[in-house]
């Protein structure tokens, strides 16, 4: 993980215990004999998110709807350390700390677990705005606001009624974001996502057994791991379909951006992303591996000069 992730080193449970007691109840002992919880259990993979966010950077409260996505904290984190770190090779952090002016960021598809926005605030100081396609997702992320009153000067929600936009109806005239992040869809149906699932279920049945752990079997196999709405785990043409048509639009807002961001979860997508860049006048790119564990991901980044 990036240097500056402060989970990098695992997870401290005992103090994580301590901040959400309710936790307690889902601590196991791992192959090594150390403290750690059932990854594969929903409710105790939700409850280990909650206690991050309130330990480490004061959210006090959070939770997600049934049927919504649960992502891993420090991955997630991960993604922005990296931004981050563009911001200050750019000399942007520098000059709006200058300038007493915060970084301005937009969370597309931000989710009803708003989690990018949260962190984006905390630990970065910046002045997010979130947006999704998802009325649920906005509504949920209002009322996590409400109980979060530290979060409301600092995050903004935005309704997509597009579906088929991602900037359009967003950016407004007249307004300048300094970044856009997005963890697009990843697969290209639902289909796809529900084999992506099923594979993933197995993983974690195979890690609990051999850690000597009773196997529970999968009741439903139509339901997917950890949930997640349709609009977040997949859509026509999969990440790669979703990311061109961001690119496509961005040129749309080539002024009111400093840099675009995605992530890209598949390697061979990188050719025909790199490929379609190479049709905008004036555009610059950078690639940005991340490894978390024995997984890589990387980030791709586009401005325009």
């Amino acid at each position: 993980m990036h240097s500056n992730n402060p989970h990098k080193s695992g997870y401290d449970i005992a103090a994580l215990v301590q901040a959400l007691p309710e936790l307690s109840a889902f601590v196991i002992k791992n192959k090594h004999g150390h403290d750690s919880i059932d990854f594969s259990n929903a409710q105790a993979v939700k409850l280990l998110n909650r206690a991050l966010l309130k330990k480490y950077h004061h959210v006090q409260y959070w939770d997600i709807p049934d049927g919504f996505l649960c992502p891993p904290i420090p991955g997630r984190l991960d993604y922005l350390c990296y931004l981050n770190d563009f911001l200050d090779e750019q000399g942007l952090n520098k000059e709006r700390s200058l300038n007493q002016e915060k970084i301005t960021a937009l969370d597309i598809g931000t989710g009803a677990n708003m989690v990018y926005a949260m962190l984006g605030s905390q630990v970065f100081n910046w002045k997010v705005t979130g947006s999704d396609i998802e009325s649920l997702s906005i509504n949920w992320g209002t009322e996590l606001l409400k109980q979060n009153k530290n979060l409301k000067k600092s995050i903004k929600l935005i309704h997509q009624p597009d579906q088929k936009s991602i900037f359009k109806g967003i950016i407004k005239e007249g307004e300048y974001y300094d970044l856009t992040l997005c963890n697009p869809p990843f697969h290209a149906s639902a289909e796809d996502a529900m084999a992506g699932s099923q594979r993933k279920n197995k993983n974690l049945n195979r890690n609990k057994a051999k850690r000597g752990s009773k196997v529970t079997a999968i009741k439903n196999e139509n339901q997917l791991n950890f949930a997640g709405r349709h609009n977040e785990l997949w859509c026509q043409g999969g990440e790669l379909a979703f990311i061109k048509n961001m690119m496509d639009e961005s040129v749309l807002f080539a002024k009111q951006v400093g840099v675009f961001s995605c992530l890209v979860s598949k390697k061979e997508n990188l050719p025909a992303l790199k490929s379609q860049l190479s049709k905008y006048k004036q555009v610059q790119h950078k690639v940005v591996d991340m490894k978390q564990g024995a997984k890589i991901s990387r980030m791709l980044l586009w401005w325009f000069t």
